[in-house]
């Protein structure tokens, strides 16, 4: 005879086997502060990246477009700006993709959590069904 409640948790089950978990796979290769400073990795290195063109083509502009003079420009305050804005870029990157990582990982683990406990209410199911 066909049981409804072992169908419905194995149906539940199905669903984020399918899905689910293979978005979620992270929370369980994973400590929570080892992907979280791995996402900020990744994230400073993209920053890096893009930070990097934004300086190539503002002095491409400033000195080939705009017709900056080479000998009498400022390069000392053009280096303290462009380390101090990379500095500065680089904390509130850092901070913000810690802070969503973090809430993106507690709730991927809240996930897998809930489908490990599906699959031992499963379990616990077909237990108490061989007792009988």
């Amino acid at each position: 005879m066909v049981n409804k409640e072992k169908i419905i948790l194995m149906c539940k089950a199905a669903a984020y086997e399918s899905d689910g978990l293979r978005n979620d796979a992270f929370a369980k290769r994973y400590y929570k502060q080892d992907y979280i400073d791995l996402q900020r990795l990744k994230m400073r290195i993209w920053t890096t990246i893009f930070y990097l063109i934004y300086w190539v083509y503002y002095l491409v502009k400033e000195f080939y477009i705009d017709g900056a003079n080479l000998l009498h420009y400022n390069y000392g305050a053009l280096f303290i700006k462009v380390f101090f804005y990379y500095a500065i870029l680089l904390i509130a990157v850092s901070w913000i993709a810690g802070f969503v990582h973090s809430i993106r990982f507690d709730i991927a683990k809240k996930r897998v959590d809930d489908y490990y406990d599906l699959l031992a209410s499963i379990n616990d199911y077909n237990v108490r069904k061989k007792k009988k």
